[in-house]
């Protein structure tokens, strides 16, 4: 710690002590007495160390470094994470890391080796910058930046905004804000995320707001606040109450209906989100771009992605668990082949929203699972020259499961969670979204034989199949949303 740091943080433990100044201010006084010379965004962080290694070493045990977290999958609790997951087209991250590290908090990503891990290896600025100075490539990677840039951003580090944190987490894999050949913002792909809990004009709140730091920079990486929690001090009812509407049928819906599932009406609301990927169609397609008022939404590109913005959600049972593609799992190649999907129904699960990504992709026809390609590192082709059995070939040995030489294509889907995207109360969904001749609801999907406001309770099947003497012991029955009686002024 050189003379100047050391006196810095001398001053600082005087001023909280006395009260002289708040927190905020007093750090923010020391922060820009901070000098470099700084000529990479690792030098910054050695500076920060001289005052925060013990936030750093939070860090390194955090899900943004580990990149795995304890979560509910395929019945059972575990550690999972992007790190070991192939639920994203069946792509190996560690296989892929200059494709897949773009959004680690790594300053030396892709580089950086997630399971070596050293407190100068974090990089503080990616949530810390307050400037907006701080770029990145278009592969995420921290961007060159002069000395002047990387000493003001030093000098001016702060809590983390939601602009901070959409670098990473409103990102769309497959769509790059910044596009890889002009070295420009790609049209459509912003990292705006409107969301009324993030909007500087109606609710300036934070991401942490909603996402609580209990173990400060440990940042357990999970939404603590799901509104499917059974304790009112969970959820969304941590601030709006149990009862936040002034019709009790209404409220009467938070028993198995998600808030998000009305107060998100659609997604991809400015920006596109990936609705498909099909790997025969690359180098075999033209750009395809739909025009907007302010610019070009890209609907089809080189590498076969397809996107689309305002869409619609599908709306599935959700308890918070997921049933998640493992390595080496067999698929039926004649049918779809869920990547992720939520649990089944249980007790705890609620109607919620979801965004649905296809795929058509490579599998081993002998060992009938799916084939972990190996990406070009760099360049806006993934495939260049499409030679399918060399990108299988080195994606499976990277992987270390056989090969056998022999592949085709199957189809696969991803169901997502949304999660953001909240409107106002009046622009959420109405009665009629969701009943009637122009409901939006997939009721048949849903397990039941009609629409739940058609006056007649919809049959529960829990028990269908069973002999009246039968020994079999029938299955915990999920009571059905009862929407019995309809509103006064309403008709079909």
């Amino acid at each position: 710690m050189n003379k100047g740091t050391r006196t810095s943080c001398i001053a600082l433990a005087l001023l909280l002590g006395s009260g002289a100044l708040s927190s905020q201010a007093a750090a923010l006084e020391v922060h820009r007495q901070i000098t470099g010379p700084f000529t990479a965004i690792s030098d910054v962080t050695k500076s920060c160390l001289q005052c925060h290694l013990p936030e750093a070493v939070a860090v390194l045990q955090s899900t943004h470094w580990t990149w795995v977290r304890q979560h509910n999958v395929n019945g059972g609790n575990t550690l999972s994470g992007k790190k070991d997951s192939l639920t994203g087209f069946a792509i190996d991250v560690a296989s892929n890391p200059s494709r897949c590290m773009g959004c680690h908090v790594g300053s030396a990503r892709p580089a950086v080796d997630i399971d070596a891990p050293a407190p100068e290896m974090v990089d503080c600025l990616v949530c810390h910058d307050t400037t907006g100075v701080y770029r990145q490539t278009g592969q995420g990677v921290p961007g060159d930046h002069t000395r002047g840039e990387l000493e003001q951003m030093a000098r001016n580090v702060g809590s983390p905004s939601p602009a901070n944190c959409k670098k990473c987490h409103f990102a769309d894999c497959g769509l790059p804000a910044v596009d890889p050949q002009s070295g420009a913002a790609r049209p459509g792909n912003v990292t705006e995320m409107p969301d009324i809990h993030m909007d500087r004009t109606a609710a300036p709140f934070s991401c942490q707001d909603c996402h609580p730091q209990r173990s400060g920079h440990g940042l357990p990486g999970k939404i603590q606040l799901r509104d499917n929690h059974s304790s009112a001090e969970q959820g969304c009812a941590a601030c709006h109450g149990d009862a936040p509407h002034a019709i009790d049928q209404l409220n009467q819906h938070v028993a198995t209906i998600s808030c998000r599932t009305c107060h998100i009406p659609q997604y991809a609301q400015k920006s596109p989100r990936v609705l498909s990927w099909n790997w025969l169609m690359t180098g075999r397609t033209n750009r395809l771009y739909q025009n907007r008022p302010h610019g070009r939404n890209l609907v089809r590109d080189e590498n076969g992605f397809t996107s689309a913005a305002r869409l619609e959600p599908v709306y599935l049972w959700d308890d918070g668990g997921d049933m998640a593609y493992t390595r080496g799992q067999r698929i039926r190649p004649q049918e779809l082949t869920y990547l992720l999907r939520p649990s089944e129904r249980s007790p705890a699960s609620k109607i919620a929203p979801f965004r649905v990504i296809y795929g058509t992709q490579l599998y081993d026809t002998k060992y009938r699972y799916l084939i972990s390609p190996l990406l070009q590192p760099t360049g806006s082709s993934l495939f260049p020259g499409s030679n399918w059995d060399t990108v299988a070939r080195q994606g499976m040995q990277a992987l270390v499961l056989p090969y056998s030489g022999q592949y085709a294509f199957a189809t696969t889907a991803a169901l997502r969670r949304i999660n953001h995207g909240v409107v106002a109360g009046d622009k959420a969904l109405g009665c009629l979204d969701c009943h009637g001749s122009t409901s939006r609801m997939d009721w048949k999907e849903l397990g039941y034989d009609q629409d739940p406001w058609s006056g007649i309770a919809p049959v529960n099947k829990e028990n269908e199949g069973l002999e009246p003497d039968s020994d079999q012991v029938p299955a915990t029955p999920l009571q059905p949303v009862k929407e019995s009686v309809i509103p006064p002024g309403f008709s079909f």
